[in-house]
């Protein structure tokens, strides 16, 4: 056995007590609701079995402080788009049992058992881009497969190329030289922590721009896990959501107890700068002072907001996320892009804006690309261009942006700085309602509703309503209700009921004149100028769902007999629900 492979670097090393007895003093640390753990130590049919779920679907884990497992037979239906940004490097260094733990989830403890004392993991990393789901929110419902233990969803990864090897707190390494490294090595330790995938040379060919990663440079680094809800809360119960934040902090994701510091989850105490907890206005205050760009940019949110035990001050707010975006925290760009294209606590400076922006897009954040495409999209402070606009919503879509997916799935069933194709907008709109757009889920219901995606299917169409509705969209609610009156026999109208009711409590117009007509409810409607102004056009140029809108709002606001007039209009070209509105309303 002395002669066996690697015997000499087995015989030289000490005997004092290795990470492997640390490790087994190392607390268990609860993880969070959100993670970031590496997948460097992952073998090639582990990272396989990564590669081909995130492929067929949204990748779903087990994940908790004893390890992190992929549930190869369980997904939620959906996919990943690419966003390229601009290329980075990075070395990372393990060097106590609770960073291998919360770091190297799969095999940190077993990695550490082999380790010498004094010796170290070190990662070298070269990112070039991130793909992200749309998915925001997924509820045990949404899980498809065999899912026993499922905690986590992969909502997205940094991709690029690594290399893992073991190393000595004594000597810092490059990221060339980790590269160039033997992949031979003298120990069994060294060849099972040793790994590898890309190369530096492809890695080189990124660009911000790029639809895709170079072929050898497109490996996963780090994953971005999120909770799924294990209850799907009644939206009829729920007080209308308020507003989202325009400004957004980075997440406290490492496990409890560790900080987030130059890339790895470990010690406060070891840590020269690290990640504040963004709820905690004293800690971010102190790191940010620090020069941590990543609390500079959550001190930011709590000044603009107000919390954290800090009073409101959008002036310093714009500061922080200055100091934050100088720092490199691309968030923090997106941030103080904001700040300053509306003028919130800086002077409004739309070309300015555009240029932070833009540099928050180019490093991979994709509210960045949102925010600039929207602004190209209105021409303020820059000439506009529809076409460009496009580009950078579908890069900030492919980022994980739903709300972007769905502003550029409007632009593909309009035509507008693209050419019309309802076949991508469905596509676009699915993406976007897969996450949190309500109104796309809405939109999309009535492609399938209407035919314009290709055929008419009212099933797919109560679907996208029923989504839409259950995320808080009066107009899908509504149409959800239409719908069912709709269906052959003239539909059901207690069925029919509770859709009105929620689309009236979600500030639909319609949905408000349906329960007034429809069940002799004592809602109070307003002629909706713009509304009827639309509908009219929309009615005279054919459209039958408009005919039987303007006919219903008619009647509910006291013009029974023009009302009248339109749903009977409808009703003789086969709109199920003007038929039934005559019925009651005669």
């Amino acid at each position: 056995m002395g002669c066996g492979p690697g015997a000499a670097a087995e015989a030289i090393r000490p005997t004092d007590p290795s990470a492997a007895g640390a490790l087994d003093e190392a607390p268990c640390r609860e993880v969070k609701s959100t993670g970031e753990p590496l997948v460097v130590d992952w073998k090639p049919d582990q990272r396989g079995d990564l590669e081909i779920a995130m492929r067929e679907g949204v990748a779903v884990v087990a994940y908790s402080c004893k390890g992190i497992e992929l549930l190869k037979d369980c997904h939620i239906d959906g996919n990943y788009g690419f966003m390229g940004m601009t290329r980075k490097e990075q070395m990372v260094r393990l060097s106590s049992s609770d960073e291998l733990r919360a770091n190297l989830p799969v095999s940190g403890a077993n990695i550490g058992g082999e380790l010498a004392r004094g010796a170290t993991i070190d990662i070298a990393m070269v990112m070039v881009g991130k793909t992200k789901t749309t998915w925001t929110a997924p509820t045990k419902d949404d899980l498809k497969g065999t899912c026993d233990g499922a905690t986590h969803f992969v909502r997205g990864a940094t991709l690029g190329a690594f290399a893992m090897d073991t190393g000595t707190s004594a000597k810092v390494r490059a990221t060339a030289e980790m590269f160039g490294a033997s992949a031979e090595a003298g120990s069994t330790s060294d060849k099972q922590v040793k790994n590898k995938e890309g190369d530096l040379s492809d890695c080189a060919k990124a660009t911000p721009t790029a639809d895709a990663p170079p072929a050898q440079c497109g490996a996963p680094i780090r994953l971005v896990l999120q909770a799924i809800s294990m209850e799907k809360k009644d939206p009829s119960k729920e007080a209308p959501a308020a507003a989202a934040s325009d400004v957004e902090a980075p997440t406290a994701s490492c496990p409890e107890g560790l900080v987030m510091s130059e890339g790895k989850c470990t010690k406060a105490e070891t840590a020269a700068a690290y990640q504040c907890d963004p709820e905690k206005g004293d800690e971010c205050t102190a790191q940010c002072d620090k020069g941590h760009a990543g609390s500079c940019a959550a001190l930011g949110v709590l000044l603009s907001q107000g919390r954290g035990g800090l009073d409101q001050d959008r002036a310093k707010a714009a500061t922080a996320f200055q100091k934050g975006c100088d720092g490199g925290e691309a968030k923090s760009c997106v941030n103080f892009g904001w700040v300053t294209l509306e003028g919130v606590g800086v002077k409004e400076d739309p070309a300015a804006a555009a240029k932070i922006l833009g540099k928050a897009c180019d490093d991979g954040e994709a509210m960045g690309c949102a925010h600039l495409g929207r602004q190209l999209l209105a021409g303020r402070g820059v000439p506009a261009d529809a076409k460009r606009a496009a580009e950078l919503l579908d890069k900030a879509c492919d980022g994980g942006d739903d709300k972007s997916c769905g502003v550029i799935g409007g632009l593909y069933a309009r035509g507008e700085g693209v050419t019309q194709d309802y076949a991508k907008a469905v596509t676009l709109y699915k993406r976007a309602c897969d996450g949190s757009d309500a109104e796309a889920c809405d939109a999309l219901g009535q492609l399938w509703e209407t035919g314009a995606a290709g055929r008419q299917d009212k099933i797919l169409a109560s679907m996208m309503y029923q989504r839409g509705c259950y995320r808080a969209s009066g107009s899908a609610c509504t149409n959800q209700g239409r719908v069912e009156l709709s269906m052959p026999g003239g539909g059901n109208l207690d069925q029919a009921k509770r859709s009105f009711e929620m689309g009236c409590m979600w500030r639909s117009d319609v949905g408000c004149a349906a329960m007034k007509v429809l069940y002799g409810g004592n809602q109070v409607v307003m002629p909706n100028v713009a509304l009827l102004q639309t509908g009219r056009r929309a009615c005279d140029g054919g459209d039958v769902r408009a005919c039987a809108t303007l006919g219903l709002m008619a009647v509910a606001t006291g013009n029974k007999p023009g009302g009248l007039m339109d749903l009977d209009r409808a009703c003789m070209r086969g709109d199920g629900f003007a038929c039934a509105v005559v019925k009651k309303a005669k």
